[in-house]
């Protein structure tokens, strides 16, 4: 069978993208949804869970229960997304998962522009995203590599931008309506976070139609 490819599904667009692209690849998707009691979960978990059904041969998401950690740092942080350099908590036990269940790769929906969001929400007063940046993929793949040297850690939208990670699933297909990224976990997105905000620009720039009624404001 297909070489099985272990990837974190949020129900956002880049992780809806990357499902798509494995497939292309000929690889198995093997979808990994986190709750850690960060605001958006319940939606977040209703998208990701759509659009791995919207593929033919694609499993459910299984599920990283960490609501309780996540829920003690919330009620310090009061954040939306509660977990402190979360993507090093994630993918740590994304690899462990990987290794367990036989997958020899580990993708990661980061590109380009993602790159940069440490210095834009430093700049803008926001919390730090020291974990969205090269310095810390690069130095992650290099541990996976001493601590799981049988897992390819991968980022296949590294060299995109966001606008070009929306082009793309549209070529491929995927259904982006049913993606969500709203960080304040309404009913619709808020359209003011600073998530939904990127979400709203790089459909414009993609020249991508999001259709329907998909935020308040």
């Amino acid at each position: 069978g297909a070489e099985k490819t272990l990837l974190l599904c949020s129900g956002g667009v880049e992780s809806a993208v990357l499902v798509a692209q494995l497939l292309a690849a000929r690889r198995h998707p093997v979808p990994l949804f986190a709750d850690y009691s960060q605001r958006g979960a319940q939606r977040e978990r209703i998208a990701a869970r759509a659009v791995c059904a919207s593929f033919e041969g694609v499993p459910p998401p299984q599920e990283l229960d960490l609501r309780a950690e996540g829920g003690r740092f919330q009620a310090i942080n009061r954040l939306h997304v509660p977990v402190p350099h979360r993507n090093l908590v994630l993918l740590s036990l994304a690899l462990s998962w990987a290794s367990t269940l036989g997958c020899s790769q580990l993708a990661i929906g980061l590109n380009r522009d993602d790159f940069g969001k440490d210095e834009e929400f430093e700049a803008a007063g926001a919390v730090r995203y020291t974990t969205g940046t090269r310095a810390f993929t690069d130095r992650f793949r290099a541990l996976a590599n001493v601590v799981a040297p049988e897992v390819e850690v991968a980022l296949p939208q590294a060299e995109l931008s966001k606008p070009e990670v929306i082009r793309l699933g549209a070529d491929l297909g995927v259904p982006l309506h049913l993606t969500y990224s709203c960080m304040r976990g309404r009913e619709r997105h808020c359209g003011t976070c600073i998530q939904c905000r990127a979400r709203r620009e790089a459909f414009v720039s993609a020249g991508v139609e999001e259709g329907g009624d998909v935020y308040e404001t």
